[in-house]
């Protein structure tokens, strides 16, 4: 793997560092909303061209181009104010070929790609369908275009690691230019506080601990309604992500890297430790009885009765400190370490990695003045805009830099980043995602999870590519993905029918493994391995 300097990413944590300064183990003292929304400026976008040396407006005539981009089912909308905004300063617009009423992204990338008109403007979910179209011919190589116009797209390329191994295709093209991420912490580890406190328990360490505090949580009535209707563990993801269980004895569904080689952890020790312990569990009212039907709101139906102890979430689960305050007056969530696992290894799977972005289609007759575009958005103003919003509509600035969201973000019906999006803030286009905003955002809990977190890299494992779609996250050759797809699309259900039966009990694990291991073979997990570990090797040394 190329080595690249990481001063971006050391600048930046070194930012979000000195915001998280103090202790880590206590969420701080409720403040005002306004001055949780502050954030002081820092210099932690790089400035690789003069003062004066990127024009504004790019273009001397109003220029529109047609963008395809369909986000958290909310199509993309020119009259958001940023938007509006972004097009008064550069010159440029976008006008979406999406129904406003088309919320099926899938639906409407198929429909765009069988008409054979294609946008100027490509983004779509999925990182790998964007590099087929590439490949095929539909979205344009940028790399020319980037070194030629896009001066500070350019510099993070050749300064972040992550950015460049997210944006080259293993053909050496970059067909979209990624969203890129600023922080490390992704999601943690949350627990009642105040039913700790009231059964007189400590936080939990280890895996053994946290088993001993969630069968108090069971047992004892911590929310004191004479009722034994606690949920002690519990997920809103349910059986999309089983794994957020099987990381507590270091394992998953998942493939995963020990050493420099690939392993389907269905397959290892830890992951017969792990359902042998989760299914105990289950048995004890320890796990969500609903784990497998809850569905994704389940988190917000235990929070609000009262029944959640503990989960893995984003930084959102602190928020039930003040939402539920008047309901449940001392509820408390609170962040902790991830607990040790049977060997001794504190150890946080989840972490940030750029995303897709947007690239531009073949069709478009001009790419220059568009790729130029693209490169505002990289820019100190232009991550602005998409980070922070309007100046005066969304935040004020004091005399010493220090940005504050304004109250109708902080206190809106919505969350601040639901308001924000609301104006066209933080789509899902090719920038770059400024911790400092998300800092600003964030309750006091949630400050509190991130001082925690960021605070201990040795629990990451940022060497490895990212997990996503229940595989390392990595380029695989088109001829490749074609048999992985293939042989998953076999496997990937049956795991997941096989460890649902276990848990809940309707088969025994122990009598079941043997076939089950058996059954993997006949259906080509072994070259499924050995496909997952040639797109390791390419990505380790690209």
């Amino acid at each position: 793997m190329k080595k690249r300097s990481c001063m971006l990413l050391g600048a930046v944590l070194l930012s979000a560092a000195s915001l998280f300064a103090g202790g880590a183990s206590e969420a701080p003292k409720a403040e005002s909303a306004q001055s949780a929304g502050a954030a002081k400026a820092e210099a932690t976008y790089p400035v690789p061209t003069k003062d004066g040396a990127f024009p504004l407006p790019i273009t001397s005539k109003p220029t529109e181009f047609t963008i395809f981009l369909n986000f958290n089912n909310m199509p993309f909308d020119a009259s958001w104010p940023v938007w509006q905004e972004m097009a008064k300063r550069t010159g440029i617009s976008l006008k979406s070929v999406i129904s406003k009423s088309n919320s099926n992204e899938k639906e409407a990338f198929n429909l765009m790609l069988s008409s054979g008109k294609l946008a100027d403007v490509i983004g779509y979910v999925s990182a790998t369908d964007l590099e087929k179209l590439g490949r095929d011919g539909g979205l344009l190589p940028l790399n020319d275009l980037i070194r030629q116009y896009a001066p500070h797209i350019q510099w993070y390329l050749d300064n972040d690691e992550k950015f460049a191994n997210t944006a080259y295709s293993l053909d050496g093209n970059i067909y979209y230019v990624p969203k890129n991420q600023t922080l490390k912490f992704s999601e943690f580890w949350w627990i009642r506080k105040d039913w700790l406190d009231k059964l007189g328990l400590q936080i939990p360490t280890t895996v053994d601990e946290l088993h001993d505090v969630l069968l108090a949580f069971r047992n004892g009535d911590p929310n004191g309604n004479g009722k034994k209707d606690e949920v002690p563990l519990f997920d809103r993801a349910g059986n999309k992500m089983p794994d957020e269980y099987l990381w507590l004895w270091d394992s998953s569904t998942e493939f995963y890297v020990r050493d420099g080689k690939v392993e389907f952890e269905p397959l290892g020790a830890n992951f017969e430790t792990a359902v042998t312990n989760l299914r105990k569990w289950y048995a004890e009212g320890i796990l969500d009885p609903e784990f497998f039907t809850r569905g994704p709101k389940g988190r917000d139906i235990l929070m609000t009765a009262n029944q959640g102890g503990c989960t893995h979430d984003w930084v959102s689960a602190g928020n039930y400190n003040t939402k539920l305050q008047n309901e449940y007056p001392g509820l408390e969530m609170v962040a902790f370490a991830p607990p040790a696992d049977q060997h001794g290894v504190v150890k946080e799977r989840t972490e940030r990695f750029p995303g897709v972005g947007w690239g531009i289609s073949t069709q478009c007759k001009d790419p220059v003045t568009l790729i130029k575009f693209f490169d505002y958005c990289f820019t100190p103003e232009g991550q602005e805009l998409l980070n922070w919003g309007i100046e005066g509509l969304t935040y004020t600035k004091d005399a010493d830099g220090t940005k504050r969201f304004m109250d109708n973000v902080m206190n809106s019906e919505l969350t601040p980043v639901g308001y924000l999006r609301s104006l066209g803030c933080l789509y899902r286009v090719g920038c770059c995602q400024d911790a400092n905003y998300e800092i600003a955002v964030a309750s006091p809990a949630a400050q509190a999870a991130a001082r925690l977190y960021e605070s201990h890299p040795e629990w990451y494992l940022s060497e490895e590519p990212p997990y996503a779609d229940g595989r390392l996250d990595m380029k695989l050759k088109p001829e490749d993905d074609a048999q992985y797809k293939k042989i998953m699309s076999t496997i990937r259900p049956y795991v997941d029918e096989k460890f649902q039966s276990w848990i809940l009990g309707t088969s025994d694990f122990k009598s079941d493994y043997p076939a089950f291991v058996k059954e993997l073979k006949s259906r080509g997990i072994d070259d499924a391995i050995a496909i997952v570990q040639r797109g390791y090797e390419a990505y380790t040394h690209r």
